[in-house]
């Protein structure tokens, strides 16, 4: 093997290495390699973010060499987001962009809906970065693969100015996800969307529309998996004036406590809120990456520039990167967990708010209402519906 390699280099006019020169050219490039994957890493732990501008709409290298907002190419994105939330589709976006000759983030004439969605769930536009999205796989070839958990990611809030404020852009993931749940049968302008579910088998309500060429035209919503299964779905239909009385009066129930429910969701959202036992464990374990990272460092330059045993050198690097890779993971466990709580505490916020305005009656169906206090309604059989608010409490009402 070894007189076949040194052959075929002589063929070609190289003077051949011997196996020895090969183990250390060897050894060299993989030291490089993991010099490199290590200050990548470290650098993706530090939130220093780079992005692909060439491709990247709205954004230019600053001065700085961060980020910093293209002021015409962000209104772009602001209109799509703003186009997405008063319900056009990602086909229809693309559309409108393309006939008003608005270029794509690579500088072609006709936007595709992928390109929309893709710009649409994109954290950075709210100024934070999810980073080490792909890895590379062979520090020889530089072969790339997307990241599916086989190296930590890192989540790096504020990283750069935002484009589209967090709760805009967490609206819109929202709005993302009650289309995709619905399917085709998906109004994106109604507030019932991905809100009512068939108490048979669990799917979705829809909107249907019934005598659409006469004068009896009207908009129903039913189970979308109404006629798909084995048994049809004993559950009723529903006009939209009945929703909309159903969940009044299940509003009116909800206000003969309210003072309480008040009193207990501000309780909820304090717990909710109170980070003080995460914020310590999460200082403690950043600590601790400091200290590894150093380490690993340290024993990466020296590797590079003295001679070190190889097996010593494996087993102390394997052993420094796994503590941190479990540190990584421990620490964006508890960033996660918080962001959750923080979610969860906006949202009772919001329930609190609205319930704490609900003053006058009778009163009138308002959407905000709906959106602020509803988390869903389930629908059974015989016109048995139960709204399940936010703050967990639940009502049940009849048709």
């Amino acid at each position: 093997m070894q007189h076949g390699l040194v052959a075929s280099r002589r063929r070609n006019g190289t003077p051949a290495h011997n196996a020895s020169e090969q183990i250390t050219l060897g050894g060299k490039s993989r030291s490089i390699s993991e010099n490199v994957t290590w200050g990548q890493r470290k650098r993706f732990a530090d939130g220093k973010v780079s992005l692909p501008y060439g491709q990247f709409l709205g954004y230019r290298k600053g001065v700085d060499g961060l980020p910093e907002i293209v002021p015409e190419e962000a209104e772009t994105v602001r209109t799509i987001y703003r186009l997405f939330i008063q319900g056009k589709t990602t086909n229809a976006i693309a559309a409108t962009l393309t006939k008003q000759d608005i270029p794509t983030p690579g500088g072609k004439k006709k936007w595709q809906s992928t390109t929309v969605e893709s710009i649409l769930t994109n954290e950075k536009y709210k100024g934070d970065a999810v980073l080490q999205k792909k890895y590379t796989v062979d520090f020889l070839t530089k072969k790339q693969k997307i990241n599916e958990g086989e190296v930590p990611q890192f989540y790096v809030e504020n990283s750069h100015p935002a484009i589209i404020r967090p709760d805009e852009w967490n609206r819109v993931q929202d709005e993302m996800t009650r289309r995709k749940a619905t399917g085709r049968h998906h109004n994106s302008l109604s507030p019932f969307s991905a809100k009512i579910i068939c108490g048979d088998c669990g799917e979705y309500y829809g909107s249907k529309v019934w005598h659409s060429t006469n004068k009896y035209r009207c908009t129903i919503w039913q189970c979308n998996a109404k006629f798909t299964g084995a048994e049809k779905c004993r559950t009723p239909h529903l006009y939209e004036d009945d929703i909309k009385v159903l969940f009044l009066n299940a509003v009116s129930e909800l206000m003969i406590d309210r003072e309480a429910l008040i009193e207990d969701g501000r309780a909820l959202r304090m717990a909710f809120t109170d980070f003080s036992g995460i914020d310590e464990e999460i200082g403690e374990i950043t600590s601790e990456i400091d200290v590894l990272s150093g380490l690993v460092q340290k024993l990466v330059d020296a590797n590079a520039t003295t001679t070190l045993d190889q097996t010593d050198y494996r087993n102390r690097y394997d052993n420094y990167i796994e503590r941190y890779d479990q540190a990584k993971k421990r620490l964006d466990a508890l960033r996660e967990q918080r962001q959750l709580q923080e979610l969860k505490g906006d949202i009772l916020s919001g329930f609190l708010f609205e319930l704490g305005e609900l003053y006058d009656l009778p009163m009138v169906f308002k959407e905000e209402t709906w959106n602020a206090l509803v988390d869903h309604v389930t629908v059974h059989k015989g016109g048995r519906v139960v709204f399940t608010f936010k703050n967990g409490t639940e009502v049940t009402v009849m048709m």
